[in-house]
């Protein structure tokens, strides 16, 4: 309903106005519609006693609005891109209930203040200050143990921390840097400068490491370690120990500065006379001639005058001789062989030369004539045959113990 005017007329008593019937019915309804709006059509539902600065009305529990605090969103607050102030210096609190949780979230970062433990998440990188102009500025190591701190000035940072040792309890600890000296360490005292090649080197009576020479208070040094040689071993045991490297056979040592040289003053052979496991002289054939060979008799390695073939010759009983070697993929008893005319071949005979000697014979049998011609050594060792160039195409080998133990040579040209 629109709001009803009186009509009070052009002039007082002019009869022009409205009666008082219609005046009063007028007045109701507007009042009405108060009442209704603002109340239950009897009573106001609005009191305005006793308001404070800054109150609004607010409906309560009476189920009327009354002044009061506005202390409760019942919707998200929009600011508007406005600001939440204080005045005088007021402070600004946000304080959940019991355990609750202050949670901001921003740019798509939950970040949480937890309201059970205290423990404030922030999933994000934190840029912030905190350098004190002193050090005394800086909040006590009790009350924010774990505070990491700068101080404008001094090299070193700082934390807040309980140390047990020594009984030092909550501290202002400094934190080594790069930047910073050994000496800031506990253990470590440099209250004496240290001089030119000195070493930190450990004080029982300070409990500490001081600045000393690295000779002092030691009775010895090993200025070597054990040397292992093929023949011993040896560790230096004083400060005036000395490690002699000396030479041996052809062998000599020398020292010049810094250089120890190891040189050898022997001969190298340069011929095969000059080794050890060669024999030049006293062999089948002695001093080696243009075109001679060299081969190995179990010895040493001795000349031939023409290419050598060496069988081994051992005994099956009484009955066989057995042959090895060249030509004899295995054990051979008693086997027809065939030589080459200008060629040598050895018979080692070693093993069972003397039960079994070994005879080369141009008839059979025991009592055959014994063919020497080209040979040299002994049946009963090594035998080395020459084969003749007029030797006969036939020949025999024969134990000259037993008549069983023979066979044939055939003479090939």
């Amino acid at each position: 309903m629109a709001k009803q005017a009186l009509g009070i007329g052009a002039a007082a008593n002019d009869n022009t106005g409205d009666t008082l019937r219609d005046g009063g019915d007028k007045i109701n309804d507007n009042f009405n519609e108060i009442y209704s709006a603002i109340g239950n059509g009897t009573d106001l539902n609005v009191a305005v006693a006793n308001p404070t600065l800054n109150q609004v009305l607010k409906y309560t529990s009476n189920n009327r609005f009354e002044p009061a605090d506005y202390n409760t969103l019942t919707s998200a607050l929009d600011v508007n891109s406005n600001s939440i102030v204080s005045s005088s210096n007021g402070n600004i609190t946000i304080a959940p209930n019991g355990s609750g949780d202050l949670i901001a979230t921003v740019g798509g970062i939950t970040n949480n203040f937890d309201g059970a433990t205290g423990i404030i998440d922030l999933p994000t990188k934190v840029k912030y200050k905190n350098q004190y102009t002193l050090i005394g500025d800086a909040p006590t190591a009790a009350s924010y143990p774990g505070y990491f701190f700068t101080v404008n000035g001094d090299d070193n940072p700082y934390v807040n921390i309980n140390i047990t040792a020594g009984g030092a309890g909550n501290v202002r600890a400094k934190v080594a840097t790069e930047y910073s000296s050994i000496g800031l360490l506990g253990d470590v005292d440099l209250s004496t400068a240290p001089t030119n090649l000195q070493v930190l080197k450990w004080n029982n009576s300070s409990g500490k490491w001081v600045a000393a020479d690295d000779d002092a208070g030691i009775s010895s040094v090993n200025i070597f370690a054990t040397v292992t040689g093929d023949t011993g071993t040896t560790t230096a045991n004083s400060q005036t120990d000395t490690l002699t490297v000396a030479g041996g056979t052809d062998i000599t040592t020398s020292v010049s500065g810094d250089t120890l040289t190891v040189a050898f003053s022997g001969t190298i052979p340069t011929t095969f006379a000059a080794l050890t496991d060669s024999d030049m002289t006293t062999g089948q054939f002695g001093t080696p001639v243009q075109g001679d060979s060299l081969f190995w008799n179990g010895t040493d390695w001795i000349v031939t005058r023409s290419p050598i073939t060496w069988w081994e010759i051992n005994a099956n009983g009484s009955s066989d001789f057995t042959f090895q070697g060249p030509g004899f993929p295995s054990t051979a008893n008693d086997p027809t062989i065939y030589v080459h005319r200008g060629f040598t071949y050895a018979f080692d005979n070693t093993v069972q030369g003397g039960a079994h000697p070994f005879r080369i014979q141009s008839t059979q049998g025991l009592t055959g004539n014994p063919y020497t011609a080209g040979q040299a050594g002994s049946g009963t060792g090594v035998l080395y045959w020459t084969v003749p160039m007029d030797a006969p195409n036939t020949l025999y080998y024969q134990c000259t113990i037993h008549a069983a133990m023979n066979g044939t040579i055939n003479v090939v040209t």
